[in-house]
């Protein structure tokens, strides 16, 4: 394969004040993947800028903004709202963007590089993703776009947006899968020790970190508490006496604050406690419902793949290094 027919680019954007692992962590899996393809990507990166500083104070040099083709995907990484604004302000650099959109192969923003795309209106109409932190804005000011608040990576037509951060990575295992194969992009997760290739539907937040910081002072304890019997058959009394209130009570304090039924709370921290334990190559599968609080294997394996669009055996595969 040579680089002049073959070789997909990978257009970086970098700018002042750009988050480094938002721009770092995409290019290390197409420059990775050129281990087990060689030169089926060329990344470069570009600016209006020879030279930025990202967040980290490391400096970067970057490329002249070049001719884009079909064969050609670009990516605009994430920063800090002021560097993301001045990007946006930087009307060399807009330009260029929105002539280079219409002719690339791909688009693609990585957490607040998703307010960069919303600005050329290129997420009019399109459904989109940025950090969860950033979701209701980006919502409030792009109004024609469908703003998803949880998944991890959208595809849309050409344009590609990722939650930001590490999901960029996953966003890009993606587009490798989807221009190499999924084997390749599989190999290229184990090499970067990346254990799991995530599908971009599944949750941007830890479960049971996420539940501790919605509960309101009345059920901080609860989440511990369930946590640290998870394998023990609990009803919704068995809660509602932990925290002392009336089961009508918690039924309405769970919906208001985790915006669950105490049921489906219970299984949201069963699953998590499922996907952990997988990541052991020494805990058998099927024995794994008992450490979970599931009454059969069967019955773990339908919640599972339910929840995370995989069975527990194929997150397994990909967790465990064969």
């Amino acid at each position: 394969m040579s680089i002049s027919d073959k070789t997909k680019r990978i257009i970086v954007v970098g700018f002042e004040g750009v988050q480094l692992l938002d721009l770092a962590g995409p290019s290390d899996v197409f420059s990775v993947a050129n281990v087990f393809v060689p030169d089926a990507y060329e990344v470069n990166f570009v600016g209006t800028q020879s030279d930025v500083a990202a967040t980290s104070g490391l400096k970067l040099g970057l490329n002249r903004l070049p001719r884009i083709t079909m064969s050609d995907t670009i990516l605009v990484p994430g920063g800090p709202a002021k560097a993301v604004r001045a990007a946006m302000n930087d009307q060399v650099l807009m330009k260029w963007l929105r002539r280079s959109a219409e002719n690339a192969g791909r688009v693609a923003s990585v957490c607040s590089g998703a307010f960069v795309l919303a600005e050329l209106g290129l997420l009019d109409g399109k459904r989109a993703v940025t950090h969860w932190s950033a979701t209701k804005q980006l919502a409030k000011e792009r109004a024609n776009a469908r703003i998803e608040e949880e998944a991890i990576f959208v595809e849309d037509g050409k344009i590609w947006t990722s939650a930001g951060v590490t999901t960029g990575i996953d966003m890009a295992l993606a587009l490798v899968a989807r221009d190499l194969g999924d084997a390749v992009a599989l190999r290229v997760a184990r090499s970067l020790v990346v254990h799991l290739m995530r599908s971009g539907n599944q949750s941007q937040f830890s479960e049971p970190l996420s539940l501790q910081l919605t509960a309101g002072p009345d059920l901080s304890k609860l989440i511990p508490w369930l946590e640290n019997r998870i394998d023990q058959p609990t009803s919704v009394q068995d809660m509602a006496s932990k925290v002392g209130l009336s089961e009508r009570q918690f039924h309405r304090k769970c919906v208001a604050q985790f915006a669950l039924t105490p049921a489906k709370l219970l299984l949201e921290l069963r699953l998590d406690r499922a996907r952990h334990l997988l990541r052991d190559p020494d805990a058998r599968i099927s024995t794994l419902h008992t450490k979970c609080g599931f009454e059969s294997a069967a019955a773990l394996s339908k919640a599972f793949k339910k929840q995370f669009a995989v069975s527990p055996k194929a997150y397994r595969t990909h967790w465990v290094s064969r």
